[in-house]
Order: C-alpha cells, then sequence, then structure tokens
C-alpha cells in the first residue's frame, strides 16, 4: 500500500482520501435495522371532513352551546295561488236593458256615477208600451162598468124584477171584467212599471207625450261601470244599455295547483295584496272551489269574497292570493338553528362531543317558533340552537384561514 500511495499524483492522492473519509462518514450514520424497528412511530393529525367544524377541548364556547332533536311541529300552511283577478260580485251585478222597443229620450246616469236602488237611468219613448198602458186604462175602465152592473143586477135580483139567469151573466162579466185588468196589470209590471206608476194611469186625463214613456232603473244601489246609450238612440231588448255593479264585495277567482286541492276548503280565511296598494293586506274567505281542473294548467280555481267598503279594489286587478290552511304536523327545527351565508340556509347537526357538521338545508313555512325543514336533516337529529351563530363565525373563520369558500 505504502507502495500504491507513493505511486500516485499528489492531487490525485488527495481528492482519494477525501472520497473515502466521505463515504466512511456516511456509514456510520445510517442507523442500525435494529435501531430502526426500536424507534416510535411519529403521531398524525386525523384529518377532519369537509363541511366539519371541531372544538379544541375545553374551548369555552362548548359551554354556550343549546341543542335539540329535530321533530315534528304543528305549524298552518300558507297555500300560494298561481295567479288571482279581481271580479265583481255576480250576485251583485246587473246588465240592464229595454223591456220594450223604443227610443232613447233622456239619459240619467254617466259611467262612474253611484246610484241608488230604483234611481231613474234613462227614458225610453215606447209606441209598444204606450198601447200596453192604454190597453190597462180600457180594462180599468171595462172593470168599472161590469162592477156597477153587477151592483144593480144583485139589487134587482133581490127585489125579484130580474130573473137568477140574468144576475148570473151579470156576475160572469165582473168577474172576467177583472181577470182582464189584472192581465193588463201584470204586462205592466213585466215591462218595468212600478206600483205607483201604474196607479198614475188610473185619472182621467194624462198628457199624450206620457203615455207611451217608461223609466229605466237600478235594481240595487251600486256604481255605473257600463253605459251605452245615447239620447235619441232607437234600441230593443236585446241591447244592455247600462251595467250596474255594487263593489261593497268583490270577488277573487284564484287559481291553485292540483297538489294543493286537498288543502282547500271553504270558508279558509285569505290574504289578498293588489299591486296599486303593496303595503295592504285584504282580508276574505273562500266561498266555492271549482269542481273541474283545467286540462291546460292542471290548476282549480277557487272564488274569494273580499270586503270593499272604500271601493280600493277595482275589477280586472291582478291579486296575489295566500290562503291560511289549517295547522298540519311537519318537520321543524327552531328559528334560532337557522344561520344565513350568502343566499344559502346552514345549519350545525351533532357529529360529536365536540365535532359538528355544517349542512345546508331548505325551508318551507314558518310559525313564530319553528320553520318547516323540506330537505337537508332527517327526524331525530340534533341540531345546535342557541350558539349556532358563534359556530358559524368559528366556521367562517376556519375557511378563511384555508382560503377556500365555505
Amino acid at each position: 500500500m505504502i507502495y500504491a500511495w507513493k505511486s500516485l499524483a499528489p492531487g490525485s492522492a488527495l481528492r482519494l482520501a477525501v472520497s473515502l473519509a466521505v463515504c466512511l462518514f456516511s456509514v456510520s450514520c445510517q442507523p442500525s435495522s435494529d435501531e430502526t424497528q426500536k424507534r416510535p412511530p411519529q403521531a398524525t393529525q386525523p384529518a377532519i371532513p369537509t363541511g366539519m367544524i371541531e372544538l379544541p377541548e375545553g374551548n369555552p364556547m362548548q359551554a354556550q352551546l343549546h341543542t335539540e332533536r329535530v321533530g315534528f311541529h304543528p305549524i298552518r300552511l300558507s297555500l300560494k295561488a298561481q295567479g288571482g283577478k279581481i271580479l265583481p260580485n255576480e250576485n251583485r251585478l246587473a246588465h240592464l236593458g229595454p223591456r220594450v222597443p223604443g227610443r232613447i229620450v233622456a239619459v240619467y246616469a254617466n259611467l262612474g256615477d253611484r246610484v241608488q236602488s230604483g234611481a231613474r237611468l234613462l227614458l225610453l219613448d215606447s209606441p209598444a208600451f204606450g198601447e200596453a198602458q192604454l190597453e190597462y186604462r180600457k180594462r180599468r175602465t171595462a172593470m168599472r162598468v161590469a162592477e156597477k152592473a153587477f151592483e144593480r143586477a144583485k139589487a134587482l135580483s133581490t127585489e125579484g124584477a130580474i130573473g137568477i139567469s140574468e144576475y148570473q151573466r151579470r156576475e160572469a162579466e165582473y168577474e172576467n171584467a177583472g181577470a182582464e185588468l189584472y192581465e193588463a196589470e201584470e204586462k205592466l209590471h213585466l215591462l218595468g212599471m212600478a206600483e205607483r206608476e201604474i196607479e198614475r194611469l188610473s185619472a182621467e186625463q194624462l198628457p199624450h207625450a206620457e203615455v207611451a214613456q217608461v223609466f229605466l232603473r237600478a235594481p240595487f244601489s251600486g256604481e255605473i261601470i257600463e253605459r251605452n246609450a245615447t239620447v235619441g238612440e232607437v234600441v230593443d231588448s236585446s241591447k244592455t244599455l247600462f251595467t250596474v255593479a255594487d263593489l261593497s264585495t268583490v270577488w277573487v277567482r284564484a287559481d291553485f295547483p292540483e297538489q294543493q286541492i286537498g288543502l282547500l276548503n271553504t270558508g279558509l280565511a285569505v290574504e289578498v295584496r293588489v299591486a296599486a296598494y303593496p303595503e295592504t293586506v285584504f282580508q276574505g274567505t273562500i266561498t266555492y272551489i271549482g269542481a273541474m281542473i283545467d286540462p291546460a294548467t292542471r290548476t282549480v280555481t277557487a272564488r274569494l269574497q273580499i270586503s270593499n267598503q272604500d271601493r280600493r279594489l277595482r275589477p280586472e286587478m291582478f291579486a296575489e292570493v295566500t290562503v291560511r290552511a289549517q295547522e298540519q304536523s311537519v318537520l321543524a327545527i327552531p328559528r334560532a338553528a337557522l344561520q344565513q351565508v350568502g343566499n344559502r340556509t346552514m345549519v350545525f347537526v351533532t357529529r360529536g362531543p365536540r365535532r359538528f357538521e355544517w349542512l345546508e338545508v331548505k325551508t318551507g313555512e314558518a310559525s313564530n317558533e319553528y320553520v318547516e325543514i323540506k330537505t337537508g336533516v332527517r327526524e331525530g337529529e340534533e341540531i345546535v340552537t342557541e350558539g349556532s351563530y358563534a359556530l358559524k363565525s368559528e366556521a367562517l373563520r376556519g375557511q378563511m384561514s384555508l382560503g377556500g369558500p365555505l
């Protein structure tokens, strides 16, 4: 070996010596197989699943948390109509036209006027009506003549001056005259004459122009919502001259989905809103539920009645209709358990002594204390109520430290 070292060049010998030293140091630093087996393994922290939050042991927040199990609670459901429209109360709606043909002489009511029951709307000059009045006057005169003849026959029969056959003939004439007068009077009633107007025909003399004139009157108090009458116009019984509506109450036609039919009943309270008065809620009740389903929209039509004493609701207005159905037991949780993050509604579900899962839920109807849960949690799961806001803050802080969205 001494010979070999000497035979090497000085630079080569130095490099060889350095290489041998490095190799010996590396070998000496490697642990033996026995030492490797004896060394204890390093402890590892288990990963927390996504959507979980775990409080450190001894965290004071733990004492502030209260929980409650998800269960069923009674809540009054609200049914929303797909569409609604204000309509006149058809039991207080009248389309008025003349009962006899004629020419309009005068018009007393305009569109939008409020009229009282029996008020004159227009005056019609009708030859046919004049003929009916003259027939009545003729029958009334014939009745008076027959009555006098019968009274005279009765007196003569008592004295024996006339036979029984003559008395019976006079009696029959009197009864026939009465029947004919009654028929003529009823015809005038059918043509729209009031009792006091018929009594006026009993006068001995009448102005010729008034004999053929008839008034069109309002059948009840209401508002003129349609007018088709002009002075001088010739009309017949097929034309509607006025439409009168009593708008102190109105109807609302509302369409509800087929799935809600089982929850609808007459007498249920309804709330109606219209765009013209967004802050006002009008109260009413369901008075009718349709017997048929619309095959095109798969909806059923319900009729609602609403008081409208101030006349703010007007026919043809669109309406938003909400029905307060009867209370039903639904899966619900306390309001305090819900936390809002953006447009998501979240709850904390207990998964261990200090571990909570952050879940999104879909809510439905609500009462003063509880909110219906449609999806997200199941019956029997334990959720955080009081303290859920503090947990949300902790979850948001932890998510921000990880640099990702919640």
